[in-house]
């Protein structure tokens, strides 16, 4: 079914898509560009991020036969306000109400059922990152933006032993050199980072996040769940107790994340399940 699917990215470049598009990339896919998605053709077209160049196109193409199903991956967030999830949904369902696109999907289950999207988990492949097994000289790194929300948490902790923001190649050597790896929600919203938790699941880190509504395909199992308030504390307890214990956690996870609910494996299951044996 690879052939069938190809994913479409904007001519802008957004640094913090790489890993998907490296995903992507590992899984066998094809990647085109906006403007080079034809919707008078057969096939998937699966596109992430959308941003301005989308709608335009589309509109140059209005008149034309329909053959293409296509797809948005949404693997934004709500923008954090009050009442922020109801907007998040009606303007994901206008893309669809406007024929923009067929369907939208949501790596967060329970945000996919408050807004009636369509839930597809975001796995990972072993191609994206391989665990460490060198000198572990940080506590912790979390690669996110450093809001305020998220800063509240990080200056508990020495500056030094905080692996620092950066990206490849010079990032393989922060996650390798990380103890655990950290969530914390840009916003109060408690839904997933999907596309963070891939990147940590390949790497094997352990990770430790703040609260999330309805955190499957992980669990308790495979990561440690704290409360905004208690977080820091999580953090040095387990950076007192025997690590191997949360090395083990961590391998756990990349064998879940990247075999059972492999990147690739979980686009095709959802793409069958539109359109069922024919595709095959």
């Amino acid at each position: 079914m690879t052939d069938l699917i190809r994913f479409v990215k904007t001519r802008h470049h957004y640094m913090p898509y790489d890993d998907l598009f490296r995903l992507i990339e590992v899984s066998g896919f094809e990647t085109i560009y906006v403007d080079e998605l034809n919707p008078s053709e057969h096939g998937v077209f699966i596109v992430s991020p959308m941003n301005g160049e989308f709608r335009p196109h589309m509109d140059n193409h209005m008149y034309k036969r329909r053959n293409a199903h296509i797809i948005l991956w949404n693997l934004e967030r709500p923008d954090g306000s009050a009442g922020s999830v109801g907007s998040y949904g009606e303007s994901n369902r206008e893309l669809i109400y406007s024929r923009n696109v067929d369907e939208v999907w949501c790596s967060d289950r329970r945000m996919a059922e408050e807004t009636t999207l369509r839930f597809v988990p975001l796995g990972s492949d072993e191609g994206l990152g391989t665990p460490g097994d060198g000198n572990k000289r940080y506590y912790f790194c979390h690669l996110s933006y450093e809001v305020p929300r998220r800063q509240t948490i990080y200056k508990q902790f020495d500056r030094p032993f905080i692996g620092p923001n950066s990206w490849p190649p010079e990032r393989d050597q922060v996650l390798w050199s990380s103890k655990f790896a950290l969530n914390v929600h840009q916003d109060h919203h408690p839904f997933q980072e999907p596309l963070r938790f891939a990147l940590f699941a390949a790497y094997g880190l352990p990770i430790i996040s703040e609260t999330i509504y309805d955190s499957y395909p992980w669990s308790d199992e495979f990561m440690i769940f704290a409360g905004y308030d208690h977080l820091a504390r999580t953090l040095r307890e387990a950076l007192g107790d025997d690590y191997r214990k949360y090395r083990d956690m961590g391998l756990r996870a990349r064998e879940r994340m990247c075999h059972e609910f492999n990147f690739r494996q979980q686009v095709e299951l959802a793409v069958s399940q539109s359109y069922g044996r024919n595709w095959r």
